[in-house]
């Protein structure tokens, strides 16, 4: 799930103009040039804060929604307009920003995957930190998205997660929806799709299966946003991805889940303003 995501980037416009006074007699000393002057238009930060209360699978390929509620924070300079994003949208920020063009790093989590819900005597997955890095390209109306992510415990797979937004409204109240594909390799596919001889023994309902990786679901998101003031919103969503390929056909989401994998949630965002900071 998706829990926030930032820039910081400042910079300074500087100019300096050196001016010698003509000299009528050669006592006279020459005039000194001014020291060079720094101007920022707008210094600070506007800081948004949000709080997100969210319903999702009780792990991937579960039928039941559990509810995970979570914070949130991102940054922007004073003057810069606020940029669409998604609530699905993992934990990044910009390093290059050009042209509608934004890339840089990103993070994201996935809940621990214990025996309960059917699970009895299939193994643990731990809670599942990824990073990697996201590009988008935003454009007036439409924005589209890559992530690509590397779990560094739980699951340890390698994941995408690509998408697509078209988004607009009348200033105060917005609505978006797009497609969404995900990818896995057989790590992630093996972590919570396969089953083996012994698990499939002791848990009684379902046969062994090994999973293997590549398209792993495919479905859409949509949003709706509305601000209350200028510094105040609030946003609910909905989503659905059905499971596929190699991992659509496991038992788990067959026999003990579903391949539907419902998303809800709502999200109120506040916003402030961080003077004196001209980085």
């Amino acid at each position: 799930m998706p829990l926030a995501r930032a820039a910081m980037i400042g910079f300074f416009a500087c100019a300096g103009l050196a001016v010698a006074a003509p000299s009528a007699r050669a006592e006279d000393a020459p005039t000194p040039a001014p020291l060079p002057t720094f101007a920022a238009a707008e210094e600070g930060w506007i800081v948004t804060i949000r709080a997100i209360g969210a319903l999702t699978p009780s792990f991937p390929g579960s039928g039941t929604l559990r509810p995970y509620p979570f914070p949130s924070i991102s940054f922007r300079r004073i003057g810069e307009a606020e940029l669409f994003s998604a609530p699905d949208d993992g934990f990044g920020f910009a390093l290059i920003d050009s042209n509608g063009f934004r890339a840089g790093p990103v993070a994201n989590f996935v809940f621990k995957r214990g025996q309960r819900d059917g699970l009895y005597g299939l193994h643990t997955v731990e809670l599942t930190h990824e990073i990697g890095g996201f590009a988008e390209y935003q454009g007036e109306h439409f924005r589209t998205r890559a992530e690509l992510r590397q779990g560094i415990d739980g699951h340890k797979g390698f994941v995408a997660s690509l998408g697509a937004d078209v988004y607009g409204g009348d200033g105060r109240a917005t609505l978006s929806f797009g497609p969404r594909l995900s990818l896995g390799d057989n790590r992630y596919a093996n972590a919570y799709f396969s089953v083996s001889p012994f698990e499939a023994l002791v848990n009684g309902r379902i046969e062994p299966y090994e999973a293997n990786g590549g398209f792993t679901a495919a479905g859409g998101l949509a949003t709706f946003r509305y601000d209350f003031t200028k510094d105040t919103n609030a946003t609910i969503y909905g989503g659905l991805q059905r499971l596929t390929g190699s991992v659509g056909s496991s038992p788990i989401p067959n026999d003990i889940g579903s391949r539907n994998q419902f998303t809800a949630g709502l999200s109120i965002a506040r916003s402030f303003e961080l003077r004196g900071f001209g980085w």
